[in-house]
């Protein structure tokens, strides 16, 4: 437009070329200021661009002012003879619902008999409530007068509209509740990611993802008796499980087995130097053992039945396992001498026995093997036990149990390394889950538990489904959930829990054991 008036004849003197010019400059900028809180992303070019900042800088107060209107009113277009003040009119949506303030506001447009005819403003005492503002007070357009809030300093709260609404012609943030998410909207001109309007949840805090593949599931994690190594069982790279093996604080996995088959449940021997495992790649489920980096397996059972979730003895001489009896039909708890040819013997019903990592902690010197069994046939209501074992000459008894749930499951029992305490997965009993035709619960928490039943703990907690947990050697757990999802391995530092459980057992913070001391290892 100024490239026109500054062509259009050479006759017209530079006076002429001005007078005509301002009206047309001051029509303009006021055009812009009017429609702009409607601008969005393209509230930038103005024709005089040296007053740009001026006018941004008025933006962002009539932008500011507008989040705190408390009024369903809008301001009304009058126009009148004499002095008569205009509002400017504005189509936009008012924000609406209720809040509390601790001052009273009006900021409703002018009454009708201040804009009709040559009304003067009523001048309102300073005791009455503020029906409207005078330029001078509080300065500004009437559009930002409209926007502002009144008496700030009043005595008496008022109810007023909420700046979140349930309409779906609304920004989602103002939908959801998020003010943090619609006044960054209305700064950038886009529409930021807000919260849903759903109830907060409980959750598990301070837990650390361990494994994070992109496909597929992580699952039975045991730990290296140094605690710098997991290994454990994943599909991560094909639709069957294979062993891996990863460092605790890193990212990088080697995969120990390459077989089609579904290679799971691995157990580290005390010596850290092999690695027990069950496979069905002979057509059922079998024990197999081979080197702690991997390459050639020995297999350990050839049963027809089947044979899962090894373990060792704290001298590395015997693994327990469990078996489906093909007479009884029950999970049955077996050991059996790594170096023998001699066939294993039953020692009790129960499923994945874990055995004490410290040797002589039952009666009479006995091995203690900690396991699940099932309250009752047929149903998913495990309990937590332990059977004494004395490997001379072979007998075992005293089953004792150590945690049970009235409307729980309590599966996946695992030693601390002291032999003291255990942690387990409880599932909840329900119905759905019980009469289900799959295994995965709905739900799942991790809780601790001293040998003698005192001092429970709950750790996890949330809708997540957590399972397998296993103690590490630095006061931590390592276990299964879907947090993000997916299967994956987590970890959770127990100091808070022995804290915790230290009230009612004074001595249970000395208790768990670190990482191995050359020392401790003679």
């Amino acid at each position: 437009m100024r490239h026109a008036i500054n062509t259009s004849g050479s006759t017209m003197n530079t006076k002429n070329r001005s007078s005509l010019l301002c009206p047309v400059l001051m029509i303009a900028c006021a055009g812009s200021l009017a429609v702009l809180p409607a601008c969005g992303a393209k509230r930038t070019g103005f024709f005089n661009k040296n007053k740009q900042s001026q006018i941004e800088a008025q933006q962002a107060q009539a932008r500011t002012s507008s989040y705190l209107v408390a009024s369903e009113t809008p301001s009304r277009s009058t126009a009148g003879a004499g002095n008569t003040r205009s509002n400017v009119h504005i189509d936009e949506p008012r924000l609406g619902g209720s809040l509390q303030s601790n001052s009273s506001a009006s900021i409703t447009a002018m009454s009708a008999e201040d804009t009709a005819g040559t009304t003067p403003m009523r001048k309102v005492a300073s005791s009455e409530p503020t029906t409207g503002f005078k330029d001078e007070q509080i300065g500004g357009s009437a559009e930002q007068q409209n926007m502002r809030l009144g008496n700030a300093d009043a005595a008496t709260p008022v109810a007023r509209d909420p700046y979140f609404s349930d309409s779906t012609e609304s920004p989602a943030a103002l939908r959801s509740g998020d003010i943090s998410a619609f006044v960054y909207a209305n700064a950038m001109g886009i529409e930021l990611p807000s919260e849903t309007t759903t109830d907060a949840v409980r959750a598990t805090i301070n837990v650390r993802q361990v494994t994070s593949s992109y496909a597929g599931s992580d699952f039975d994690p045991t730990v290296t008796a140094d605690g710098r190594y997991l290994v454990f069982a994943s599909t991560q790279h094909r639709p069957t499980a294979d062993i891996y093996m990863k460092s605790n604080n890193g990212s990088v996995v080697t995969r120990l087995t390459d077989d089609p088959a579904q290679d799971v449940m691995p157990a580290i021997s005390p010596d850290g130097n092999f690695i027990a495992f069950a496979s069905d790649r002979t057509g059922s489920w079998d024990l197999f053992v081979m080197p702690f980096e991997g390459g050639k397996v020995v297999q350990l059972t050839a049963e027809s039945a089947h044979d899962l979730h090894p373990t060792w003895s704290p001298d590395g001489r015997q693994i327990a396992f469990c078996r489906l009896g093909q007479q009884s039909g029950r999970w049955e708890i077996w050991v059996k001498d790594v170096l023998s040819d001699a066939g294993p013997q039953f020692v009790g019903f129960g499923l994945f026995p874990e055995w004490c990592p410290v040797s002589g902690t039952g009666i009479a010197g006995a091995d203690q093997i900690l396991f699940q069994r099932s309250r009752e046939r047929g149903d998913r209501a495990f309990s937590v036990w332990t059977l004494d074992y004395n490997p001379v000459p072979g007998t075992a008894g005293r089953e004792t149990e150590i945690a049970a749930g009235p409307n729980q499951a309590l599966i996946n029992p695992s030693w601390s390394p002291d032999g003291k305490f255990i942690t387990f997965a409880a599932v909840p009993n329900s119905e759905s889950w019980a009469q289900g035709g799959t295994a995965r619960p709905e739900s799942s928490t991790i809780w601790m538990v001293s040998t003698a039943g005192t001092g429970k703990i709950k750790l996890t907690d949330g809708d997540t489904i957590d399972l397998m947990p296993v103690w590490g050697r630095n006061n931590d757990i390592f276990f299964v959930s879907n947090m993000d999802g997916q299967d994956h391995l987590w970890s959770m530092e127990l100091s808070p829990a022995i804290r915790a459980a230290s009230l009612t057992m004074p001595n249970m913070s000395d208790s768990f054991a670190t990482v191995p001391t050359g020392e401790s290892n003679e």
